[in-house]
């Protein structure tokens, strides 16, 4: 499937959630993302503080990946309303943060890469060349973590008992041969994020719910092979 049909999916999805029960949850993404960012500039970034607000807006984001991922379930398949902390529940959370902690260590790994190509390299074209490689590489692997959140989700709900890393292998394993695609998606919301911006965030309040209900949409359609 292409964007646009993903995306065409994913707002009907959303017509079908309640405003008063989406546009709250829209609201926390919006300050998860901003509040962090706020303090880092008005603190200092490696305070307690901003560490602390750094790993809550990591699991309010996950929480909200599961919230519409679970919304998307019931309104396709039928079943309960999901609960505003679905994705907070004491095994989320345990597993969120070991799962936190190895992205941290393979993103960081892969940045002070970048900036030791940089600062290292007494050519300028070759660092610049490396640090292009490097960030092509951060960037392609965030996109194959894309779907751990939802195998961690859908492991506590089933009750399968499998180790973190296999989860990320789980999640690995079904962004294979879709990582162009899932760029393309991404790209397509780039216009919908500057208008963002514009409105100092307000648009988010929308805009949150319909990218998550969006990546869902496509972590259902690579379960069936169909994306």
């Amino acid at each position: 499937m292409k964007a646009k049909e993903i995306r065409a999916l994913a707002r009907e999805n959303l017509k079908q959630i309640p405003k008063k029960i989406y546009m709250p949850m829209g609201l926390l993404l919006v300050l998860a993302n901003i509040i962090p960012n706020v303090v880092d500039q008005a603190t200092d970034s490696k305070s307690g503080v901003f560490f602390l607000l750094e790993i809550a807006a990591a699991l309010l984001t996950a929480n909200g990946c599961i919230f519409f991922d679970r919304w998307r379930n019931k309104i396709q398949k039928g079943g309960e309303e999901p609960n505003a902390w679905c994705g907070l529940t004491g095994q989320h959370i345990a597993r969120l943060l070991i799962y936190g902690v190895i992205e941290a260590l393979i993103i960081g790994t892969v940045a002070v890469a970048i900036a030791a190509g940089v600062v290292g390299s007494a050519i300028p074209q070759v660092s610049v060349a490396v640090s292009i490689i490097l960030l092509i590489l951060l960037v392609w692997i965030e996109l194959r973590l894309t779907y751990v959140v939802y195998v961690i989700d859908d492991d506590v709900r089933t009750e399968q008992k499998r180790s973190v890393w296999a989860e990320i292998g789980a999640g690995w394993k079904l962004t294979k041969g879709r990582v162009w695609k899932l760029l393309c998606l991404n790209l397509s919301f780039l216009g919908w994020y500057i208008l963002t911006v514009f409105t100092l965030g307000i648009l988010g309040i929308w805009l949150m719910p319909y990218y998550n209900l969006a990546i869902a949409e496509t972590y259902e359609k690579s379960k069936e092979d169909k994306y």
